[in-house]
């Protein structure tokens, strides 16, 4: 067996299947984060920008609801209070860019 082989179909399927269910998960759990300005926009964002969503980015919003406040990621997003650099992240700065123009609208 070839360790360095593209995976088998039914492995691809399993993978596209567990990525599916996080990406679903993320969308409900950015849409009932306690607060409903953190609601508007993170979950916005993930509904809008979830399907595009890869491994890290996931793994990224995922770090993010499990290692912060709900006011904290409000603060964050929207530029009140600079993001430590355990969440400063490809997906935040994603995050801070489409509140901006969603505000900017």
């Amino acid at each position: 067996m070839d360790i360095f082989a593209p995976p088998c179909k039914a492995v691809r399927q399993a993978m596209t299947h567990d990525i599916d269910i996080r990406r679903n998960r993320l969308r409900y759990r950015t849409s009932h984060t306690g607060i409903k300005e953190t609601d508007i926009l993170f979950g916005g964002f993930v509904a809008e920008h979830g399907g595009s969503l890869g491994e890290d980015e996931l793994s990224q919003a995922e770090d993010l609801l499990d290692g912060a406040h709900d006011p904290q990621i409000l603060d964050w997003i929207i530029g009140r209070d600079p993001v430590p650099a355990a969440f400063d992240t490809p997906l935040m700065a994603r995050l801070q860019a489409y509140v901006t123009e969603r505000h900017q609208s």
